[in-house]
């Protein structure tokens, strides 16, 4: 979908759950200090970013829908949280990075985002740029098995394990993968609460030298 057709999805109703994302809360890291900055690509609604905010985070959302980070704005504002919301693109580094005064951030999330397979390392390889000397970048995708388990999502090609986003990543010298695994998680296969089912994610965790 481009974004005209995400302006027109969200613009029907709240797309997501309003919680965040399991395996956020299960391995995001805790702010290292007063004033850590978190960025959130592909922050649809909010709901990660706002979790991170509650947790001590100075966080930054970005998604390309407008609708989306305007309703994200909105329930920054109605919780009193520092999470600000942008209209961008993954792709362009160079904005991403003047987002943050350093340049970079203590923490980099990118959740759900699935690029075609010739896109993959264009885009997701310029993303340690975006990573503090100590900080954390997360990534959290649908894993190959996860069609096959009921939800719905983009196709079987786009889909990452561990693995395909290891590679895509190309992480430069230094950098550790501290967690790179598949986690099952409940889910529904519509909003209209059918039957649960289990889906199948794929989490990365790489922490860059300080």
């Amino acid at each position: 979908m481009d974004r005209d057709q995400w302006d027109q999805r969200y613009a029907q109703r709240a797309v997501w759950s309003g919680e965040p994302n399991a395996a956020l809360v299960a391995h995001a890291p805790s702010p290292p200090g007063p004033g850590a900055r978190a960025l959130d690509l592909g922050c649809g609604e909010g709901a990660d970013a706002l979790w991170l905010a509650r947790l001590g985070w100075l966080v930054t959302g970005v998604d390309w829908s407008k609708v989306a980070a305007d309703r994200a704005r909105a329930a920054a504002a109605r919780a009193g949280l520092p999470a600000t919301f942008t209209i961008g693109d993954i792709a362009d580094v160079d904005a991403l990075a003047a987002l943050s005064p350093s340049g970079a951030f203590e923490l980099v999330t990118v959740a759900f985002l699935h690029p075609e397979p010739a896109d993959r390392s264009r885009l997701y390889a310029a993303l340690p740029r975006l990573v503090a000397p100590g900080g954390h970048l997360l990534v959290l995708a649908h894993d190959p098995d996860h069609g096959a388990h009921g939800l719905p999502g983009p196709p079987p090609h786009r889909l990452l394990g561990p693995d395909d986003i290891i590679e895509a990543l190309a992480l430069p010298p230094g950098f550790a993968v501290t967690t790179a695994a598949t986690e099952p998680r409940l889910g529904r296969t519509e909003r209209d609460g059918s039957a649960p089912v289990v889906a199948v994610d794929a989490v990365v965790l790489a922490e860059r030298p300080g």
